[in-house]
């Protein structure tokens, strides 16, 4: 009678087996810090271009400057020019308004180009849901429950002479009355016949900037 040998695992295989496990481990653990890293990196908040430059409206609408032989705006015309903001959408980089970036952009490129702040004239035309970013900070917060995360720009805004106009309108649907607007700004009978009578003055319309 024959009888078969245990088949059993050498001695050097049980040695390694433990080995393996941990190295599988450590392997599965450096993949997941990888992809944690990665998502962190996804999501952090961009870095600003160190090359943009500021010199009306500090913090945003930063500018390039150009070569010398770059074509100008004038220094002697007077520059007129209405914004139409009707949506409350954020930039990419931050929580500031994207018209509202705009016009910032527009301050500091007339700056940049050496044109005489008294020779800019901006006007920002509120409506539709673009009204949300007019109302006073009270109204606000009573409305989105935080402050208005432009409220600093706006503020710049004004001091730089630039005028805010209010739809009436727009404003009345929403439920709210003059007294709920922000400081400094204008209330017009509505966003149609305020943009009628710019463009009647001389106004040009700032077209949006692709996103």
């Amino acid at each position: 009678m024959t009888y078969s040998k245990a088949t059993t695992m050498p001695d050097d295989d049980l040695a390694r087996s433990p080995i393996r496990r941990v190295l599988v481990g450590c392997g599965v653990a450096l993949l997941l810090i990888a992809c944690a890293l990665v998502v962190a990196f996804a999501f952090s908040e961009p870095q600003p271009d160190p090359r943009l430059t500021y010199p009306r409206i500090h913090g945003a609408g930063g500018v390039l400057p150009v070569g010398p032989n770059a074509l100008m705006p004038s220094t002697t015309a007077q520059h007129r020019l209405y914004v139409d903001v009707d949506s409350d959408g954020p930039t990419r980089d931050n929580d500031v308004d994207q018209r509202l970036h705009t016009v910032a952009k527009l301050l500091n490129l007339y700056a940049l180009a050496g044109v005489p702040n008294d020779k800019v004239h901006l006007v920002v035309l509120f409506y539709g849901r673009g009204v949300d970013l007019a109302l006073s900070d009270k109204a606000y917060r009573r409305k989105f429950g935080h402050p208005n995360p432009n409220a600093p720009l706006i503020r710049q805004l004004r001091q730089a002479n630039v005028k805010m106009v209010v739809c009436g309108q727009a404003l009345g649907h929403q439920n709210f009355v003059t007294s709920n607007i922000r400081p400094g700004m204008t209330l017009a009978l509505s966003a149609l016949t305020a943009r009628e009578e710019l463009q009647a003055a001389g106004y040009g319309e700032v077209p949006k900037e692709p996103e």
